[in-house]
């Protein structure tokens, strides 16, 4: 069914996922993109805040503090070349500043002031150790004010060029922050246009989802709805939505079994009062009715006035459950009555020859069993069985509980059968066979109410007779019940 689409049928989730990653796909990169386009920004711009604190710490302190300790070597007595009290140490210090300062700085005339202020502090070290060999302290003091702290010295090339390090530091930090701004903007603003075209577009892709699954669903509804009114027949959708064409597929194979069901269930009902038509006849069958009839003449004339009533009554008892009000369900109990009226008319008639006893326990009696299906098996003990043997013979009506299941049994010492004639009996009823005893009749109505394994079942007894096994549900129910 549906073959003709093939892989082109998609389940509704399958669609919701794919427009989902199609939207995604589109947002995706661009998100990436400014995110990392953001990050780089604002680690340049980090780098930068950086560079021009450190720059600016270096200018507040690095001028002063060489000028006044050089100009303390200058004035303080000479024991010496020494030039231990140099402030080389905090030349030093500069120069891993601004070593520092030149592998993080980007700009490219930042990183010549740089340079120029790592060669200054060479020239600013030679400097220092020429004044502390030098001996007269005017020598001394005019190298200090030309070399190194006057207009012209170096610290104070240094700081300018220290400064304009800054400034140039500063400027960028501007323009970036500027650039970081206006990106930001721009994210923004592209984010606000993709989330507007997201949403049309997953309200333009939902619409056309849920067209794609309403317009099925109602051609489904209407095919429901067809099916209240008798009409089984399912017209075709059109839909690439696997779970649509399964449901119609499901829906297709209910209706064509409830279509044969129902063809089924009226061939059974059909079936099942034609079985209950020819049982009420055989029930009324006029041999029966004479014979009694002309026994309880019989007994009559012989003065014999409470075996007549008895056999009247029983008679009646009889027929008053054979019709039971037109139910088709009746009680154990009333169907014991029944068989018992039965026994008790054909023990007045074969007196000699018959007995029987009646072993059902009483918990049974409540439960339901379809009506008339125990007197077919007793007639049957009765005229192929009992008649047939020599002497007295006696039928045995039992019951009980199995698992789930109620178990009735009539026995009988009769004539019994062979292997042959048990399995051949047993096959007959199940392939529905006449097998002129009567009881394909109640096997058939058995199953037509209980359906299998439920019906009857033959064996023979260990040393003569027949045993016929009545299989039924224990929690059998019929609309149709005794009241």
């Amino acid at each position: 069914m549906h073959a003709n689409k093939g892989i082109h049928q998609k389940t509704v989730r399958r669609k919701m996922i794919g427009m989902l990653l199609g939207l995604t796909g589109m947002l995706v990169p661009f998100v990436v993109l400014m995110v990392i386009m953001l990050i780089h920004t604002n680690s340049t711009y980090g780098i930068l805040l950086k560079n021009a604190s450190t720059a600016a710490d270096f200018n507040s302190a690095f001028k002063g503090t060489i000028d006044s300790r050089m100009y303390s070597h200058v004035i303080e007595p000479r024991t010496g070349h020494d030039e231990a009290t140099l402030p080389l140490a905090d030349v030093d210090d500069a120069v891993r500043v601004l070593e520092r300062l030149s592998v993080s700085t980007t700009l490219p005339d930042n990183k010549w002031r740089i340079q120029s202020m790592l060669n200054w502090c060479e020239s600013l070290r030679d400097y220092m150790i020429e004044i502390a060999n030098t001996p007269h302290y005017d020598d001394r003091m005019t190298l200090l004010d030309r070399n190194i702290r006057g207009e012209t010295g170096l610290t104070v090339l240094i700081e300018t060029y220290m400064h304009d390090y800054l400034d140039a530091e500063v400027r960028e930090m501007v323009r970036l922050q500027g650039l970081l701004r206006s990106r930001t903007y721009i994210f923004i603003a592209v984010s606000v246009l993709l989330a507007v075209i997201l949403v049309v577009g997953g309200v333009w892709y939902s619409v056309r989802i849920s067209r794609a699954i309403a317009l099925p669903i109602r051609t489904l509804s209407e095919t429901v709805s067809r099916f209240g009114d008798g009409n089984f027949t399912s017209a075709p959708i059109e839909s690439d939505v696997i779970e649509l064409n399964t449901l119609h597929d499901g829906i297709d194979e209910m209706a064509r079994r409830i279509d044969l069901l129902m063809k089924t269930q009226i061939d059974n009902q059909r079936s099942l009062h034609k079985a209950e038509l020819e049982l009420l006849q055989a029930q009324i069958n006029p041999h029966f009715l004479y014979n009694t009839l002309d026994s309880i003449a019989i007994l009559a004339e012989n003065d014999r006035a409470e075996d007549a009533v008895a056999m009247v009554n029983s008679l009646s008892t009889f027929f008053r459950v054979s019709l039971s009000k037109g139910k088709d369900v009746i009680s154990i109990a009333s169907e014991l009555n029944h068989v018992r009226s039965y026994l008790q008319i054909q023990q007045l008639r074969y007196s000699d020859i018959l007995q029987y006893t009646i072993d059902v326990p009483d918990e049974l009696l409540c439960h339901d069993v379809p009506k008339l299906v125990l007197q077919p098996l007793v007639e049957n003990a009765l005229y192929h069985g009992i008649k047939n043997r020599r002497g007295i013979g006696h039928i045995h009506i039992s019951g009980c509980i199995a698992g789930n299941d109620i178990l009735l049994r009539v026995e009988d010492d009769g004539a019994g059968m062979e292997e042959d004639q048990i399995r051949d009996l047993q096959t007959g009823i199940y392939e529905d066979r006449h097998t002129g005893l009567g009881l394909v009749n109640v096997h058939k109505r058995i199953r037509l109410y209980c359906g299998e394994p439920y019906g009857l079942y033959f064996a023979q007894r260990p040393r003569q007779g027949t045993i016929v096994t009545i299989r039924l549900p224990l929690t059998f129910q019929h609309d149709e019940k005794e009241e």
